[in-house]
């Protein structure tokens, strides 16, 4: 059997491989995060979370109101990700015999209850017959929010890793290293060809120390293979 979201990898059995299982719930985690998100874009005016405040914060232009963002009060409202959730909340307690959870209290408690609820239920998804349409449709509300919140890119892509600059480390005949440092801003960079590392506290001057630049003799090139100081 092919798993119904992926639809490349093989398994044994359910409809979802674990690679797939493990995005679902990556993705049911996110969902009132993103939902509380949007709020931020209900306004064409509106240009989303500026600021430390990453959700919640806000800047609008100083215009005349403009007419409301239609997707994103379909997303936010009562069929929008509050109701997949909730509704795919229901067909499960209803397949296993539990009882349907009320749809009561504010919009925020409904929709971080339902995720938690399906988040509970992911080992029952992973091997019933409707899984895989639950987890295309959570699917399809990530890339929804994405489409407004972040245009060609979807959320739970990882971001790019940012250029550093060029290695400087030199080998024992003087010859300058020169291949790209990337960098995810958390770690220390390694060189892929010498092997040489960069700490995040020697990246300044590393920079400082790029083709074109002056050279301080407080910071030495470091050698191929060696860690700078």
């Amino acid at each position: 059997m092919i798993c119904t979201l992926c639809t490349t990898h093989q398994i044994d059995h359910g409809r979802l491989c674990p690679d797939c299982a493990r995005i679902t719930l990556e993705r049911l985690t996110q969902l009132p995060r993103l939902w509380a998100t949007l709020e931020a874009w209900l306004a064409p005016g509106t240009v989303g979370p500026a600021g430390p405040t990453q959700y919640g914060g806000r800047t609008r232009r100083a215009e005349a109101p403009l007419p409301l963002n239609q997707e994103v009060l379909d997303l936010r409202g009562p069929g929008g990700i509050i109701g997949v959730l909730e509704d795919w909340r229901e067909a499960i307690h209803d397949t296993r015999g539990l009882p349907i959870p009320a749809r009561t209290g504010s919009p925020w408690y409904r929709v971080t209850r339902a995720s938690a609820g399906l988040q509970d239920q992911i080992h029952f998804i992973v091997l019933w017959d409707q899984g895989g349409q639950l987890a295309v449709e959570v699917r399809h509300l990530v890339d929804r929010v994405r489409a407004v919140v972040q245009p060609g890119r979807a959320l739970d892509e990882p971001r790019e890793p940012t250029f550093l600059g060029y290695c400087i480390a030199v080998d024992q005949g003087g010859i300058i290293c020169g291949h790209k440092l990337w960098a995810d801003l958390t770690r220390t960079v390694q060189c892929d060809w010498c092997l040489c590392q960069y700490p995040p506290d020697t990246w300044l001057a590393l920079r400082k120390l790029q083709p074109g630049q002056t050279q301080p003799t407080s910071h030495p090139i470091p050698r191929a293979g060696v860690a700078a100081a």
